[in-house]
């Protein structure tokens, strides 16, 4: 019969998914051992079958292997250290934690921060053009006016835009 392609997409009859996961577990297990020998390299797989039933390889072995990867720590204290020695990573986690934490706090501060200066930036000068025109100094009518014209031309642009959007509708639905 020989080799050929298959789909990567999940197998839908269980006896062919039960099948392959059989002959590509013992694939990958040889491929992790192939690795394993040729850099010397420490490595540990676990995988699941359709039925829920645990298999795995470790090289030396996956207790090795598993300890090893959960007491990996680049910022441990000594008396942590101990404690995941024992198994227990319930210090390394309670101060992953609050590191967590405080992140997410000054996240937050740094949030409200932006919208009080973006607020702040969108108020600048609306204040003197609250009170009546007559009461506006000559330099501050000349900016008010500058205002006025900076909008008008991007209501123009806009306007504009919407026209030849409008047309283009227009022509297409002709066509």
């Amino acid at each position: 019969m020989g080799r050929r392609k298959i789909k990567m997409e999940m197998v839908q009859d269980m006896n062919t998914r039960q099948v392959t996961f059989s002959k590509r577990r013992t694939g990958l297990f040889k491929k992790a051992s192939e690795l394993a020998t040729l850099c010397n390299a420490e490595l540990g797989i676990v995988v699941f079958s359709p039925g829920g039933k645990p298999f795995s390889y470790g090289k030396p072995n996956l207790d090795s292997v598993a300890e090893r990867f959960m007491n990996e720590s680049d910022d441990s204290d000594s008396g942590e250290e101990e404690e995941e020695e024992r198994g227990n990573n319930r210090p390394r986690v309670k101060k992953m934690s609050g590191r967590l934490d405080s992140l997410n706090q000054e996240i937050e501060a740094e949030k409200e921060l932006a919208e009080k200066a973006q607020r702040k930036l969108e108020s600048v000068g609306d204040e003197r053009f609250e009170k009546p025109i007559e009461e506006l100094t000559l330099d501050e009518l000349i900016e008010y006016m500058d205002k006025l014209e900076a909008v008008h031309a991007r209501i123009k642009v806009q306007a504009n835009h919407m026209q030849v959007s409008s047309s283009l509708m227009l022509l297409s639905r002709d066509n």
